[in-house]
Parts: structure tokens; sequence; C-alpha cells
């Protein structure tokens, strides 16, 4: 079963190869796995940001840098916004990750997490499997946060002095109620994890042991909250390469074929399509953002005989864009609140549509107000810039992947 992944704004380099590579093997060790892939399941990425408009100036109106400060705080990323919340919550040095863990055991993994898709090079797949378990191990002893967390749940991070022998201990836990279980509490089956989880030396990825260390040394650093507090600036940047995208691809586009954008991601579609059909198995395309509008533009006009049996938009505008008739196959007759439809007809292409946002994000839009068969899900990311925080919290997929299961949690 070929997933096809299909990016969002501001992509006009390719994607960050940290970043993909978490997100990857968190797509096959659960989406793809609750639907019974083979571990080596490909995952397709289209990279259309190099397609759109080239802005004039190479942005220059979003690059503030050579301006005069007058005062106030800068923005840090994400994963260093995160290491303010932990120097905030009292961590000593070496201890960031510990800290978090006594208030909220996912709190530090999903930290840990954000460190390491900021990492340049890593084992990203041992790294994920590592974090992925913790979620697990996490999900099944709070019952995916319905319980107490922290020190109440997890009464052995008494027992830890420092941020090194938490990573041993966590591993060595997860480890073990894995053994204990054999699987997730929500029924899906685990992969043998390619680390080792064992003996405590042996517990803990390189990569992971780094990202720790990064944590602390910039939570050491002297990264305050509010000086991360200035991450919310982030929103404008956004902003700004959503509105220059629409702005390129509705410019760049021909009613016939889409635009160039329309034609890649088209295409990559109809490569997965094909290769499912010789594996015999269906297809699953999650779109992020501005993604989210391009696959349906693809799947409402151009595509409308390609099965999907799972579509998954994250952070998307989908919904935001019928309302405007913005495409293709939008219809101005809808909804016609006399006679006619309240909603757009489900794509009958599609088996399944489900559509996440997180209410923190002001580039996420329903879609179940506006389209018949989407179902809207909303997940708290607790990020910063939470529109790109999704598909490298190892927690968004472990939700995604029991919904996809049958389970609620």
């Amino acid at each position: 079963m070929p997933l096809v992944h299909v990016h969002g704004i501001g992509n006009r380099e390719r994607e960050d190869s940290g970043r993909a590579s978490v997100r990857d093997a968190l797509y096959r060790r659960y989406v793809l796995a609750s639907l019974g892939c083979a571990p080596d399941t490909p995952v397709a990425s289209p990279w259309w940001g190099g397609l759109v408009a080239k802005p004039a100036w190479d942005w220059a109106s979003l690059d503030t840098g050579q301006a005069e400060r007058l005062g106030g705080h800068e923005a840090v990323s994400e994963a260093r916004a995160m290491a303010a919340d932990l120097a905030a919550a009292g961590s000593t040095e070496g201890t960031a990750l510990l800290t978090a863990g006594h208030t909220s055991l996912q709190w530090s993994i999903d930290s840990l997490c954000a460190a390491l898709a900021d990492a340049e090079d890593a084992d990203w797949e041992g790294a994920a499997t590592f974090c992925g378990l913790a979620t697990e191990y996490w999900a099944a002893m709070t019952k995916a946060g319905e319980r107490p967390d922290g020190v109440t749940a997890f009464a052995w991070l008494d027992d830890v002095a420092d941020d090194t022998e938490f990573l041993e201990r966590l591993g060595a836990e997860a480890a073990a109620w894995r053994a204990r279980t054999g699987t997730s509490s929500e029924g899906l089956e685990l992969r043998p994890a390619r680390e080792r989880f064992g003996a405590l030396s042996r517990t803990v990825p390189r990569a992971v042991a780094k990202a720790a260390h990064r944590i602390n040394r910039w939570a050491a650093a002297g990264v305050t909250r509010p000086l991360a507090a200035g991450v919310r600036a982030t929103v404008t940047r956004g902003t700004a390469l959503l509105l220059g995208d629409i702005v390129s691809l509705f410019t760049s586009r021909e009613r016939a074929t889409g635009g160039p954008v329309v034609e890649l991601v088209r295409d990559a579609l109809d490569a997965a399509a094909e290769l499912a059909d010789r594996r015999h198995e269906p297809l699953v395309v999650v779109a992020h953002s501005m993604g989210g509008n391009i696959v349906y533009d693809i799947l409402s006009h151009d595509r409308r005989e390609l099965r999907v049996e799972l579509l998954v938009t994250v952070g998307s505008q989908v919904g935001l864009f019928e309302e405007l008739k913005l495409f293709r196959s939008s219809d101005p007759d809808v909804p016609e609140r006399r006679h006619g439809p309240l909603r757009v007809p489900a794509l009958t292409n599609v088996g399944r549509w489900i559509n996440v946002l997180d209410r923190a994000d002001p580039l996420a839009f329903a879609a179940s107000p506006v389209f018949d068969g989407a179902e809207d899900l909303v997940f708290g990311t607790g990020a910063w810039w939470a529109h790109g925080a999704y598909t490298t919290c190892p927690q968004f997929h472990y939700r995604l992947a029991a919904r996809v299961g049958g389970e609620v949690v």
C-alpha cells in the first residue's frame, strides 16, 4: 500500500531530510501498519514547491534580519521554543526532559522528537522507533491521556537523576511493557524495533541521546519563555507563504491541465495508484496544508476515477477554498439552501476522508460543514507554531492510526 505525502506551504527548497525521514518512519510504524502494510512500504513525496513562481526579490519582504532592532524578543525554532518551556518549568542542568516528564511523559517525548527533527544527521528510523514505542507505552499507561500522567503514573521518575538516566529508563520501561503485552493498548501490531531494547547501555539510540543534549544546551543557553514567545512571529511568515503559494498556483493554473504543480502531483498519484494496483493494495494519501487543496482539486476534477482508500488532510484549507469556490470542480449553486444540497457531495473515489486540525493553527480549517463524507478531528500539537508540528509528532501518528483502525482515543 503506497502512501503519497503532499507537502504544504513554504517548501521552495526541498524538504529537510531529517523531518522527512522522521515523518516517513512514523507513517510506516503507525498508519501503514494499522492497515496491514509491509515495513518497507514506499512513501512518495512529490516536491511541487520548486514549480511555484520565484519572488522577484527572493522573499526579501520576509527578511527582517537587516532591520534595526527597536526591542522586544527574537523568534526561535520550534525545538528551541520547547526547550524554553522546559527551562521555564524549573529544570536544572541536564534535567530538562526529566523535569517535563514529572508533569507529562508525553511532553518529554514530543520535545525530544521536535529536537530530533532539527538534527542534520541521525539514524532517523531507529530514533522514530524509540519515540514511537515510548508514545505507545505512555498511551497504554495513561489511557491516551485520560488518566493521570507524569510522576503519578510513572513512579520510576522519582528514581531518575538526570536526562541520561531518564532516557535509559524510559527505553527499558517501554521495552518491558511491550514484552508483557506484545501489542499496544489499542491492539495495533507492534513491529520489532530495529534498535536494541535490552540492557540499559543499549536502550537509547545515539540520535535520541544527541537530541536530548541539544535540548539541554538550548535550555542552559538562557532561552527563556518570553524569548520563545517570539516564535509566534512565524505566523506572519506562514501566512505570507500561503498567500504566495495560492497566488502562484492559481495564476499558473490552466482549466484543462491544472498547471505544472497539479501535473506534478497528479503524476505522482498516478504512479502510486499503478503501484498499489500491482501490489493489490489500496492507496493512502496524506496532504498537509496547501497540499490538501492540490489533492482535492485533482481528485474532484482530473482523477475522479482514481481510487484512494484513505485521504488525510492535515492543517489544510480545503473547506475555506470551497467556500470561496476556488476549485475547478466547485459548483456555485452549492449550497442551495431552499431546494438543493447543503453541502458538496462526497468524493465517490475516496473511501474515507479524515481532516485533522489544531485549533491553535491559524491556517487549518474544518471540512465537514462544507463536504459530505469529511470527518473533522481536532489534534492539539501543543506546539508554538502548530501548523508545522503535526507529522513529526509521534502522538499524532499513534492517534491517527488508532482511528484508522477503528479505535477512538
